[in-house]
């Protein structure tokens, strides 16, 4: 329950973009009348950015929570990988080509 009233705006204004699109603005650019037409790109357009600015940028991460990822990898040593295990690859020799003399 906890994390529903932490996401409670974001989920509701997804609900809402959805719900606009569905019965507002994709029957309006399917209309054959062309004013429709221009007031559903206009809507979308609208949503689009409505939509940037509730999902987008620090909307969805919240400061504090990205400082502490910060810090955790910050704090995080280097150590011990699979890749130190792994053979390095054997170089093949190359014979150098032939060359014909001049006389």
């Amino acid at each position: 329950m906890a994390f529903l009233k932490k996401y409670q705006k974001f989920i509701a204004t997804f609900i809402v973009i959805l719900l606009l699109l569905e019965f507002g603005i994709y029957p309006c650019l399917t209309m054959a009348n062309t004013f429709a037409n221009i007031i559903g790109a206009i809507g979308l357009l609208v949503i689009c950015v409505w939509t940037i600015l509730a999902f987008g940028g620090d909307g969805l991460i919240d400061k504090d929570e990205l400082k502490e990822a910060q810090q955790l990898l910050k704090e995080k040593e280097l150590g011990e990988t699979e890749l130190d295990y792994v053979p390095k690859p054997k170089t093949k020799a190359t014979r150098k080509p032939k060359t014909p003399k001049a006389k």
